[in-house]
């Protein structure tokens, strides 16, 4: 099957309809704030990096409950990751459903190139096909990382979120490029009834397929991986050159309000190098160097 494209009226439409849901969807995602207390070389503190690091790989996939071939993203995904193991992860923005959020817009705008295209580390600068998803993720957590991150989301007042997210280089200077962080709140499983929560299945009728005979629509989908709410600019922060030099460390703290949704979420924090090429665009450049995760209420160190 191929991925799915919107012709250019139901697009018009959906957009019509995604801006009323997203100003329901302004009274439940809330983004507070976040500083950096940067420790690097000659900055003002001494605290230097872990000189090695796990390499990670993260599937940014663009999905919607009204996409009948999106099912297939998710059985692409689980294979994947049943495969390769617990360094590969992945997330999810959807698009004009009830999971859909001001915050993915400018994310799913850039990036999405049908559905369920996906992006694997952000390499070629833009999401493709889910059947060149298994080489790239091999391809990608082969390299040697150089860099990785720390985050602390342990601490939850309320419905209040402190997440700090510290980043480390390695033993040499990142190569050339912009650089910037990116800070995900994800929410690992999500139901619900209706429009908007059922899922469209392309694959009823697919003898062999894991969606076979499961229905059109799937009542009670288990929709996986769901970003909820993104606590940086939607496309990153942007670093200094300090922290990126060799053996820097820079602490990242950022506070989020979690009322509305659930109790099973996790904190995704990522690298990621984009510079544009105004004069050759196809000489612009995207990659994310290395990705970190954990549930909220734990804290886990640089691995």
């Amino acid at each position: 099957s191929f991925d799915y494209f919107l012709s250019l009226e139901t697009e018009i439409y959906l957009r019509k309809m995604k801006k009323l849901l997203l100003l329901v969807a302004l009274a439940a995602f809330v983004f507070v704030g976040c500083s950096d207390d940067g420790e690097t070389p000659g900055g003002g503190g001494d605290a230097t990096a872990p000189t090695s690091y796990t390499q990670k790989a993260l599937l940014e996939y663009f999905s919607g409950t009204w996409c009948p071939y999106c099912p297939d993203g998710k059985v692409y995904f689980e294979n994947i990751a049943g495969q390769v193991g617990a360094n590969f992860s992945s997330a999810v923005y959807h698009y004009s459903d009830n999971m859909d959020n001001l915050y993915d817009d400018e994310i799913d705008n850039k990036y999405a190139a049908g559905y369920p295209t996906g992006m694997i580390n952000r390499v070629g600068g833009v999401a493709a096909s889910r059947g060149t998803w298994d080489g790239t993720v091999r391809q990608v957590l082969a390299e040697t990382a150089k860099c990785g991150l720390a985050i602390d989301a342990s601490t939850k007042t309320g419905n209040n979120l402190d997440v700090t997210v510290k980043l480390g280089i390695g033993a040499e200077d990142m190569p050339a490029g912009n650089y910037f962080l990116t800070v995900l709140i994800i929410e690992d499983e999500m139901t619900g009834t209706g429009t908007g929560w059922h899922q469209r299945n392309g694959y009823n009728g697919s003898a062999g397929h894991a969606y076979a005979g499961k229905g059109d629509p799937i009542l009670g989908y288990e929709h996986t991986n769901v970003v909820r709410n993104v606590l940086t600019n939607a496309l990153g922060d942007e670093l200094t050159a300090d922290q990126v030099k060799s053996g820097a460390l820079s602490t990242f703290t950022f506070s989020a309000d979690v009322a509305g949704l659930g109790e099973d979420l996790d904190v995704v924090a990522f690298i990621s190098e984009a510079t544009t090429n105004l004069a050759n665009p196809a000489a612009s450049t995207s990659y994310i160097y290395n990705v970190q995760r954990t549930d909220m209420g734990t804290n886990l160190d640089f691995d």
